[in-house]
């Protein structure tokens, strides 16, 4: 039996979360719910403050629906639902009809954090009453909005005999969804991926534990080199520059290297066009009068003192202020007008920029603004230039501050990762997300949980500790090669599976790939020694080369072409292709699953129209590929490049794209699912007696939080459920997968301070 369930909650904000689960102010003000059969809803209102309210699941319940239902079992969860939790341990399910919608849709961008408003139509369902949204956009509080609307709103109005609002929407929703997912061969793809969600609404809601006193001295440190570099930098700005420089500005910056002109604005006097003189504000001052009917600004005792006779200045002759010099309020010439003016400065070019670098803005002068990333930032540092270091070493230290730490803007306001950091307990509930990405891969927000730098490129993860502190380690396991083993899986390339079964170091591999045709052909064995043995004479070579080939394979694996790829791995437009053909011809499996998804994509593809990159409306096609495991994909076409223009076609698909989503998104489809595994193991064990906790995923790898007396038991059962991919997909999908899933395992006192794991 199905339960359907909807919550209406108190909308306070903290730490970025609206209508926050993790706020004390807030409490579950109306809840609704409708039992599969049932002709009319539920519902209990709570119009006082009161956490301790919560769902009933009862026994017969195997199936939990709703809407966007992560924020409502999260709300459970903080209130303390002990029912839900013996309904997961009975083997519960969920179904959020808004990231089923998503994957109904092949993840098109239409669908992304899709509203049930939007949703419902589509399946025979209603709009929501327009009253309670305008009162919440207003700021009013859920728990001031009448009772009466309140409930209309979310179960239905009286005439509808209560059998309406958000709880009967999402029962259509969902039921028609179900059909729809039959039809399209999606149903077990999307119950694995609802397990996935309740594993990462249970790592949301058990959260990251931060070491605020090492974020604080690490934020010291950080804030004093940048002070260092902007020292340093400030030196090399003309000692005649007129306005404060600022080196975060793309405009400023690509003046300085490359030379440019930057409007600047001031405040000083401007031309009164009336008069033709300097623009004044208007001023009065209270001048004496004299008998001729002017007026003098001589007081008559500076008169006296210089002429003598004061005979001309006029007095009051009665009243009370008889006897006393007149005076009269007269226009005087006031202070000068100012306003905020243009200027011009210019900049000597330093170094010649390379016209690829450059972007759609101009400097003063109307001349294009040049890109001054930090990549380019790298590719300028070989001319020598002076400052160009500290310039890249500010950049990074403001993208990690602002990022990472914390950053008070010029309003005021304060920005970055640690402003999610509650404070009575030091805890980040970051967002998991599942409808944001085209490939259905997670993203993740406020903060991102997904997009932390290595440890050997920073320091963050230190501040991600056990919450059992000394007593507690983090772990994290992490696919090998994972973009690599799902080629092996979709393409099925006898040679690219039989060296994912044999362990081969694809990295060597293709530095073997790469020398093979040259006269330094080498073996892969001899590969493998010059790259990875630190005694080999020419290891620094080795490790450079093998480097390459890392950069070329995640590119590759992504879908880049040939360009993008030498760019990136510093390798020459010819190396590049004679090493994509050396893998084309050694993987000829892959060349071929790449044309038959794009076979699918162009026979499958229907006329749309769309803004075009010149303003105008034009049709374009959208096409679609299926996943063997149910999950869809879908590209849409773009205005073809000049080449393909002068063939006579108007639109055409990205090849990158039509590579990268399948290996993407299958990738983080497997994940998911291993999550959602994994997560049923966290349940069946009570959080291995409360004593371990699932806190994050990072695309290929999970996190768990545990005590160092059940570290080694959470460590192997994490091994063993997230190398169960073949036998998982195998068994319940009938795949045929023969390559493995390595996954390695590391602890540590916190994230940044991992050592590897190994099973006693």
């Amino acid at each position: 039996m199905y339960k359907v369930f909807d919550l209406e909650t108190e909308t306070h904000s903290s730490f970025k979360r609206k209508a926050s689960p993790f706020d004390e102010r807030n409490w579950i003000v109306a809840r609704g719910w409708k039992n599969q059969g049932d002709t009319t809803c539920q519902w209990e209102y709570f119009p006082s403050h009161n956490r301790t309210s919560t769902l009933k699941i009862e026994k017969s319940v195997t199936l939990l629906v709703g809407f966007n239902i992560k924020f409502d079992l999260l709300w459970e969860m903080a209130q303390g639902n002990e029912s839900l939790r013996e309904f997961y341990k009975r083997g519960g399910k969920v179904w959020c009809c808004q990231y089923a919608e998503y994957l109904l849709r092949a993840q098109h961008p239409d669908a992304h954090m899709a509203s049930l408003n939007d949703t419902a139509p589509k399946y025979g369902g209603t709009t929501k009453i327009d009253e309670v949204k305008a009162l919440w956009d207003a700021g009013v509080l859920t728990s001031a909005i009448p009772e009466d609307l309140l409930i209309d709103y979310l179960v239905g109005t009286p005439e509808e005999q209560r059998n309406g609002g958000d709880i009967r929407n999402t029962e259509i929703v969902f039921l028609g969804q179900i059909k729809k997912a039959v039809e399209q061969g999606q149903v077990k793809m999307i119950q694995d991926r609802m397990d996935g969600l309740c594993a990462t609404t249970e790592m949301e809601f058990n959260g990251l534990k931060v070491d605020v006193a090492e974020a604080g001295r690490r934020l010291k440190v950080l804030q004093a080199d940048l002070a260092a570099q902007d020292d340093e930098l400030n030196s090399y700005v003309p000692t005649d520059c007129p306005f404060e420089f600022n080196w975060a500005s793309r405009i400023h910056t690509s003046c300085l290297i490359f030379g440019g002109t930057v409007k600047y604005q001031i405040q000083t006097t401007y031309i009164d066009e009336a008069t033709g003189e300097l623009a004044r504000k208007k001023a009065t001052e209270a001048h004496w009068l004299l008998d001729d009917g002017t007026t003098t600004a001589l007081s008559p005792d500076e008169f006296a003192a210089a002429y003598g006779d004061v005979e001309v200045y006029v007095k009051y002759l009665s009243g009370k202020k008889k006897g006393e010099y007149k005076t009269k309020q007269v226009e005087v010439p006031g202070e000068l007008k100012v306003k905020y003016q243009d200027f011009l400065y210019s900049f000597p070019q330093i170094t010649a920029p390379n016209e690829k670098w450059a972007t759609k803005n101009e400097d003063g002068l109307g001349a294009p603004i040049y890109s001054t990333s930090g990549d380019i930032i790298v590719e300028l540092a070989l001319r020598n230039i002076p400052f160009l270091k500290a310039l890249r070493t500010k950049q990074k230290l403001d993208k990690e501050i602002g990022t990472y730490y914390a950053r008070k803007d010029n309003k005021g306001e304060w920005s970055g990762m640690l402003t999610c950091v509650q404070t009575r307990d030091h805890m980040i509930h970051h967002k998991l997300n599942h409808t944001s990405t085209v490939t259905s891969r997670l993203s993740s927000s406020d903060p991102n949980g997904q997009n932390f730098p290595r440890g050997d490129k920073s320091e963050v993860k230190q501040m991600f500790v056990s919450r059992f502190g000394d007593d507690g380690e983090m772990i994290e396991a992490d696919y090998s090669q994972l973009e690599v083993v799902v080629q092996g899986v979709l393409t099925k390339d006898e040679q690219l599976c039989q060296d994912l079964r044999d362990r081969i170091d694809f990295h060597c591999k293709r530095v073997e790939a790469k020398f093979k045709s040259t006269a330094s052909h080498i073996t892969y064995e001899y590969a493998l020694d010059w790259c990875k043995n630190e005694n080999h004479p020419d290891y620094k070579a080795g490790k450079t080369e093998r480097t390459k080939c890392k950069i070329f394979s995640f590119q590759r694996a992504y879908g880049a072409g040939a360009a993008t790829i030498a760019e990136e791995t510093g390798m020459s437009l010819e190396e590049t292709q004679a090493l994509m053909q050396a893998e084309d011809e050694l993987y000829p499996g892959v060349v071929t699953f790449n044309a038959d998804v794009e076979t699918a994509v162009i026979k499958s593809a229907e006329p749309f129209q769309a803004l075009g990159d010149d303003g105008k409306w034009k049709t374009y096609r959208r096409g679609y590929w299926q996943a063997p495991t149910g999950t869809l994909y879908t590209w849409r076409s773009y205005d073809a490049p000049e080449y393909a223009r002068r063939r006579g076609k108007t639109d055409t698909f990205n090849p990158p794209e039509m590579k990268n989503y399948p290996v993407q998104g299958t990738g983080g489809e497997f994940v998911q699912a291993m999550c959602g595994r994994l997560w049923r193991r966290f349940v069946e064990t009570d959080n291995y007696g409360g004593l371990a906790f699932l806190c994050n995923t990072v695309h290929d790898c999970i996190w768990t939080d545990a005590h160092k007396s059940v570290r080694d038991q959470v460590a192997a059962d994490k091994k063993m459920i997230m190398e169960s991919i073949p036998e998982y997909y195998n068994e319940r999908y009938g795949m045929d997968i023969t390559v493995p899933f390595p996954v390695e395992v590391e602890c540590g006192p916190n994230m940044n301070k991992l050592t590897h794991w190994h099973a006693e």
